[in-house]
């Protein structure tokens, strides 16, 4: 099966799999009410040349109609193997006019960190062969990322980096802001870098106020450690809050800070 680079991560994935993750968001977007052109641009984020290909697909084949330049779904979305079961199970998750492709995003991270873990194991040379001893941390602290001042918070993404060879995170959990968990909840780490998500779901209003998003425990290994930071773009993921529009909130990553709490 043919696989695409991502232009920023360099990670690939299935031509296929992409297919069936560009429908899933198409159909959220117009179960509820007709959608314009503009507007799926909008919300799917995809190219204009990829978004006009996918919807004459789904238009040839009986999935949309189209009526006064205006897409929507007649609900006879199905999808077949390769993944299909996981879209599917997951396009539940949201209501329509939510984001919908964070949990889907952080599993793509996951698998590209082991992928690339592995295949760096296969290519580099083997120069000693005992075997690997994990280093012992001198101890842990932990982080709150924390919001203030929002209005209408329905979804949110935070990237973050630290330095590998001082600190580790060992651990992530929903703060009390939006009383969310798993799978409305989720991060992934790498070495040296994270992601976290988390959404509410349904027709409901966002949360308005200051709080925890979550909270991390990492482990350092050595006494004068850099704390880890929150960054705009991470390979192919960005730091952004959602309304319960599905608009972006003003003020985005200015309004999130990573704190020390113990």
């Amino acid at each position: 099966m043919p696989q695409i680079t991502c232009p920023n991560c360099g990670t690939t994935i299935n031509l296929e799999k992409r297919r069936e993750v560009d429908f899933t968001l198409i159909r959220h977007a117009t179960d509820r009410r007709p959608r314009t052109f503009t507007e799926l641009l909008r919300i799917t984020k995809l190219s204009r040349k990829t978004l006009s290909l996918r919807l004459k697909e789904l238009y040839a084949e009986g999935f949309l109609m189209k009526e006064e330049g205006m897409y929507k779904s007649n609900g006879k979305f199905e999808y077949g193997n390769n993944g299909g079961n996981l879209v599917k199970s997951l396009s539940r998750v949201f209501d329509d006019k939510r984001l919908r492709t964070g949990l889907l995003l952080i599993a793509l991270l996951t698998s590209f960190s082991v992928s690339g873990y592995v295949l760096a194991n296969i290519v580099a040379p083997i120069t000693d062969v005992r075997p690997y001893v994990e280093p012992v941390p001198l101890g842990t602290f932990t982080m709150a990322l924390d919001v203030s001042n929002v209005s209408d918070l329905y979804a949110w993404q935070a990237a973050f980096v630290f330095n590998a060879t001082q600190i580790k995170v060992t651990a992530a959990n929903a703060g009390d802001f939006m009383s969310v968990q798993y799978p409305y909840f989720e991060s992934s780490t790498s070495a040296s870098s994270g992601l976290l998500f988390g959404t509410l779901r349904g027709s409901v209003a966002g949360t308005t106020g200051s709080g925890t998003l979550a909270t991390i425990v990492l482990a350092y290994y050595v006494s004068n450690y850099e704390l880890p930071s929150i960054v705009s773009h991470l390979g192919g993921f960005d730091t952004w809050l959602k309304d319960s529009t599905g608009a972006d909130i003003s003020g985005g990553q200015s309004l999130l800070t990573l704190t020390v709490t113990g």
